[in-house]
């Protein structure tokens, strides 16, 4: 026993077995032993701190798994210690304990390489998902800025039957302050805003469209009046498109849409409107709308509920105030009359400029000729009243032809009658008025 070598040399004799052959003697290849223990154990320690600098647990679990062969190591080396005390030949302890050492290093170097790929794995994956991320909080911005910067208000609509038009805002964009001047959180605060909102005219139908949104799918397309908050009456179109969404608590019904204020295109819409259907230097009704208002008075006719009279009025001597004063004194003329003959009519009644200086005036509740004679004289009176133009007092006089409709009238038949009988007053000395009768001569007018 005082022959066996000490355990130390026997360890680094048992590693030297895996040492190069061109190592010249045993103490050489002891001390090359104890080199290979000591980088052995250098580059376990380097690969625990390479997993440290990961996360701590990660960096606990690679030591528990380098620790392992570690462990092999000292056990075998241990026996090959307690096999050398009892024997100084190796035998089968000691090979076994030199097999378990190779079997070490090997999984240890496997393990040593597979680590470092999961680590390379893991830092790609990391990478690709921080950027991901980054592409989705750009996307989110890019996507917020647009929503918040589009000429309209961006909502969304979560179904709940116990407001009244269906639906609890969940998000309303900024927008909708400079709408209707209340901000989007007043909205969130009070489901029954919206509908509060809604123009007392266009409630009940706006309503209806959104609970047939609701209930079937179908998107929304409504345009109606609100009432924003200094009380001013803005119109806007709604579109939204309902979906299922799908979330922690179940499905639910959403609803996302756009609110667009077209307060100055129902404005450009209703100008347009007017001024292709109205004189424009006097603001009557042109041609066209009159005739449309005659038809319509004459359908009612038919249905019995009035009487319909027609006059056709035409300025005496117009011609003069434009020779002798100017055409824009005559102007002044012509819009002056228009403003007398409107304050002049009865409610319901239309005047209408035909051209020129001739006026027609559509009496739509009559009792007869008498009635109709008796608005053409207080027509003309209104109408002789002196007229300042150019520092001078004019006194204008009126011919004034008077047409009652009958079964057999149009539109077109009953001004081409009230425009003979107006001829037919002029022709007895003007400043009069002549009821018409089949026997006066109609002639067609452009």
């Amino acid at each position: 026993m005082e022959n066996a070598a000490p355990p130390s040399d026997i360890a680094a004799t048992a590693v030297g077995a895996l040492i190069p052959a061109e190592m010249p003697d045993g103490s050489a290849r002891t001390l090359a032993g104890r080199g290979a223990v000591r980088e052995s154990l250098k580059r376990f320690w380097d690969a625990t701190r390479v997993g440290a600098r990961e996360t701590r647990y990660q960096g606990l679990a690679a030591i528990v798994r380098g620790g392992l062969p570690l462990v092999a190591v000292v056990g075998s080396a241990s026996l090959v210690v307690i096999g050398r005390q009892s024997a100084p030949e190796l035998g089968v302890v000691d090979l076994a304990a030199l097999g378990v050492i190779l079997l070490a290093g090997l999984r240890q170097t496997f393990l040593v390489h597979e680590r470092g790929r999961l680590l390379n794995d893991s830092g790609r994956a990391r990478a690709e998902l921080e950027e991901a991320l980054v592409q989705r909080a750009q996307a989110d911005s890019r996507y917020r800025m647009l929503v918040e910067r589009v000429p309209a208000a961006v909502y969304i609509d979560v179904a709940d039957p116990a407001v009244s038009d269906g639906g609890r805002l969940a998000y309303m964009s900024p927008q909708i302050q400079a709408i209707v001047g209340y901000s989007p959180d007043a909205f969130l605060a009070d489901p029954e805003l919206w509908p509060a909102l809604i123009h007392p005219d266009d409630r009940e139908a706006t309503l209806a469209a959104y609970n047939a949104h609701w209930a079937t799918d179908a998107p929304l397309r409504a345009d109606y009046r609100m009432i924003a908050q200094d009380g001013s009456v803005v119109w806007v179109h709604d579109e939204a498109y309902s979906m299922t969404e799908a979330t922690v608590a179940g499905d639910r019904r959403v609803s996302q849409g756009l609110l667009v204020d077209t307060t100055e295109q129902k404005r450009l819409e209703a100008q347009l409107l007017h001024d292709a259907l109205h004189d424009p230097l006097t603001g009557l009704a042109n041609r066209v709308l009159f005739a449309d208002h005659v038809e319509r008075a004459l359908a009612s006719r038919r249905r019995g509920r009035t009487k319909v009279a027609l006059l056709f009025l035409d300025l005496d001597d117009f011609k003069v105030v434009n020779d002798t004063l100017g055409h824009r004194a005559g102007d002044r003329l012509l819009i002056e009359v228009a403003r007398r003959l409107t304050e002049a009519t009865r409610d319901g009644d239309i005047a209408a400029r035909q051209g020129g200086d001739e006026f027609t005036v559509l009496l739509d509740r009559v009792h007869g000729v008498e009635d109709a004679v008796a608005s053409a004289e207080r027509l003309a009176a209104s109408l002789r009243q002196p007229i300042e133009l150019e520092g001078l007092n004019i006194s204008i006089t009126v011919s004034v032809g008077i047409a009652l409709a009958s079964d057999e009238n149009g539109a077109d038949d009953l001004l081409a009658h009230a425009d003979a009988a107006m001829y037919a007053a002029k022709a007895q000395g003007k400043a009069r008025h002549a009821v018409f009768d089949p026997s006066m001569a109609v002639s067609a007018r452009p």
